[in-house]
């Protein structure tokens, strides 16, 4: 009897130490207690990142950051504008829904749920730290922000744009942010520079002096990786959900448009989507996805209940390969 006693005794205790062991390690992964990184990238095109082709320029740290996680190849805007793209990424809704259609004219009406307001009722510190005239706070996008950075210069650079500040500004600001949070928080940075008119700076500007919008983009390419850097330096990987993704395309003379904002062609609504997390594993998924996909993806990736108004499903089944 002693002997029997012993053994169970034995095995109770490793069962409770085993117990506790597993609810320490899974407090490093919670769902709920995971940072959000939300990096867009405006005007970007997917064929000029080398995780997508190789065929214009090498993007090395954004396409490290793709092979930490997965890569969809079939992610498309629903408005090959910014304003609307963004609204449609932070309401989880289309312009049918939501009303906001054009850029500098359209507003976000304060009634509407954004994924900085949801995020900010479940504890979550939040700042967005933006690029340019188009996502203004005036047009309703701060909603659930506890800082919204939106100090570009008053007037463009040159004239008929927008004024806007180049990416390592936004880096800057949103890095300063960052080094001051001490709990879970959302992270929004937009990046402008591939907008026309594409000037980057040197080396850009010499290295790619045929091709100006591939300069833009190798030099957001690499202020985005002094921003994984951070991430990555201060051990917040491991705790932190990375979405990167653009906001539309460009035409680049295709269809007979310069630019964007006029037709819909995969041109200008086709989009780099790439979602890093804990327990995601390197992938590519090939089905088609949206925008609107991204808020619910957010929620059940941070173990949370979704709205009822969100019309996109959730990705976190591609992510996890079902």
């Amino acid at each position: 009897m002693k002997g029997r006693s012993e053994k169970t005794f034995f095995f109770a205790l490793l069962a409770f130490f085993s117990t506790l062991i597993i609810n320490v390690f899974s407090l490093e992964t919670k769902p709920s207690a995971l940072n959000v990184l939300l990096i867009t990238i405006d005007t970007i095109r997917p064929d000029r990142l080398s995780c997508y082709s190789g065929k214009y320029l090498k993007t090395p740290r954004i396409e490290g950051l793709g092979a930490k996680g997965v890569v969809f190849e079939r992610a498309f805007a629903h408005n090959p504008l910014t304003l609307p793209s963004h609204a449609n990424i932070l309401l989880g809704t289309t312009p049918l829904y939501h009303g906001v259609s054009e850029n500098s004219k359209s507003v976000v009406a304060e009634e509407f749920l954004t994924l900085a307001e949801h995020l900010k009722g479940k504890g979550y510190e939040t700042g967005a730290f933006v690029g340019a005239f188009p996502l203004d706070s005036r047009f309703g996008l701060d909603q659930g922000f506890d800082v919204y950075d939106d100090s570009y210069p008053s007037k463009p650079s040159y004239e008929f744009t927008y004024a806007e500040r180049r990416a390592e500004k936004v880096i800057d600001a949103s890095l300063g942010w960052l080094r001051g949070r001490g709990s879970k928080w959302f992270c929004w940075v937009h990046l402008w520079d591939p907008h026309a008119p594409y000037s980057p700076p040197e080396p850009f500007a010499g290295e790619f002096r045929a091709d100006p919008y591939s300069g833009e983009v190798a030099y957001v390419d690499r202020e985005v990786g002094r921003l994984l850097d951070y991430v990555e330096g201060e051990g917040l990987r491991g705790r932190t959900l990375i979405i990167l993704t653009g906001d539309h395309g460009e035409s680049l003379g295709e269809h007979g448009e310069l630019t964007h904002s006029y037709f819909a062609y995969n041109s200008t609504i086709w989009v780099p989507l790439i979602i890093v997390g804990p327990g995601v594993k390197a992938g590519r998924v090939k089905d088609d996805v949206s925008h609107v996909d991204l808020f619910p993806t957010v929620c059940d990736f941070l173990g949370m209940g979704r709205p009822s108004f969100l019309q996109g499903r959730s990705l976190l089944p591609l992510v996890k390969g079902k």
